[in-house]
């Protein structure tokens, strides 16, 4: 059966606001965790490790919320993975469950400052207690987490909160946004944005629509419940993006980390694949970013290329039909016949 039979639905969500990793040697027991807490609300599983030495490296680099990690490993036991994070990191944010089938461990899990401990078969009562421990750790509550939207640029620019879709008021605020999330890292001054968005305004006239404009991005973003910081000085605006979740700045974090695919990490390059939902600023046209429209698209279609080899090359038939469906609609027609004719061959 040729792998273009193969249908694929994507059902986009807000990001969770706590990330978990999972560590058990025993393949079928961390399957197991993976799908419990998996199903529980407001938690999301980032990575999953049979082995703690993979997982020392690779945790700190996750920067998960919280870990559960299973007591009882050959060569290096949770607990000991738990107290060499702890040493690592020296973060107090990190909060650590201890899973295991036995109860004498309980002293010494909360010697080392775990939030939880549990006992095998893990339910989802369980998990739940476990998140309800995270949030009291972190100092927030579950409902302050519901209002927290997104802010998606790959395709066409638009917030969500809740899985709702809200649209922009006017262009000129959608390229604003635009303008200061590209230059977020080291900001952006007031006279490149007037050059880009009023160039043919007099200089108070475009000085007083930035002004007016820069308000009324805070009070739209505000009401998608985005809280923003914008800062503003020595006329450079730069804007941060605190417990925010943005398709291109996920995007960009992932790249960063100039991973090589495998097992541990498939989900990760899975994830960063379904990130890129069409060009950047589809259909917008902005001339200041047009070599970064292409760079992204390139680097989009680099992962598809990696990920679409390590299906072919483990024979994940069904996962290699479900990516060519999943991309048709957003790479050109010479990069999926290349992909398609890389895969078929």
């Amino acid at each position: 059966m040729s792998i273009l039979l193969f249908l694929y639905t994507m059902t986009r969500r807000r990001q969770p606001m706590i990330k978990a990793v999972l560590v058990d040697d025993e393949m079928l027991v961390l399957n197991y965790l993976e799908k419990i807490v998996g199903e529980t609300t407001d938690i999301e599983v980032i990575g999953t490790f049979t082995d703690p030495e993979l997982a020392l490296i690779e945790i700190p680099r996750l920067e998960p919320d919280v870990l559960f990690l299973d007591v009882d490993m050959p060569e290096m036991n949770g607990m000991e993975l738990g107290e060499k994070l702890i040493q690592i990191n020296n973060n107090d944010e990190m909060a650590i469950v201890f899973v295991t089938a036995y109860e004498q461990y309980a002293m010494h899990a909360f010697e080392l400052n775990a939030i939880h401990y549990i006992l095998k078969p893990v339910d989802k009562q369980s998990v739940e207690e476990v998140l309800n421990r995270v949030y009291k750790k972190k100092r927030i509550t579950r409902e302050e987490t519901k209002t927290v939207g997104e802010i998606c640029l790959f395709g066409n620019i638009h917030l969500r909160m809740n899985d709702s879709r809200t649209e922009f008021m006017t262009a000129k605020l959608e390229e604003l946004l635009a303008l200061l999330i590209m230059h977020r890292k080291n900001g952006i001054s007031k006279w490149q944005i007037i050059d880009i968005l009023w160039e043919e305004h007099s200089m108070e006239k475009s000085q007083q629509n930035l002004y007016t404009m820069i308000f009324r991005l805070k009070k739209t973003l505000k009401k998608a419940g985005i809280p923003v910081e914008l800062e503003r000085k020595n006329g450079m605006y730069k804007i941060m993006l605190p417990r925010v979740h943005c398709d291109l700045i996920a995007f960009d974090q992932f790249m960063d980390k100039k991973l090589k695919i495998n097992s541990q990490n498939l989900k990760d390059f899975e994830k960063a694949v379904s990130l890129y939902q069409g060009e950047l600023f589809d259909g917008k046209g902005y001339i200041w970013c047009m070599s970064e429209t292409e760079n992204y698209y390139q680097q989009y279609v680099r992962l598809v290329n990696e990920l679409a080899n390590y299906y072919k090359e483990n024979e994940c038939i069904t996962q290699l039909g479900d990516l060519i469906d999943k991309i048709k609609p957003v790479i050109r027609e010479e990069d999926l016949e290349s992909i398609i004719i890389e895969c078929e061959a």
